[in-house]
């Protein structure tokens, strides 16, 4: 026997176990929704299940964007500072 004609074997023999044993397919009803956290506005209305109307995970708001310094205004008032600060040393 061949490689080839063992892995024939094998695809007929999962075929036939496949086919010996239909998947049933159901429906979810809605005691196992309510278990689960589904929220009954969206059972109804929408197709299929969306993770982000579930509400588990909420958004945490965000601090507002940070304003950009300006490097040449900050170092001027450094400058200036110290001009002061030895001014006042000088008694002016």
């Amino acid at each position: 026997m061949g490689l080839t004609s063992m892995s024939n074997q094998n695809r007929n023999q999962s075929k036939a176990a496949a086919s010996e044993e239909p998947s049933e397919l159901s429906l979810e009803d809605t005691i196992a929704q309510n278990l689960r956290g589904v929220p009954a506005k969206t059972r109804g209305v929408v197709s299929g299940y969306n993770p982000y109307d579930a509400g588990v995970a909420a958004k945490t708001p965000t601090a507002a964007p940070r304003k950009p310094t300006d490097l040449r205004k900050l170092s001027e008032w450094i400058r200036l500072t110290r001009e002061v600060a030895e001014l006042k040393k000088q008694g002016y």
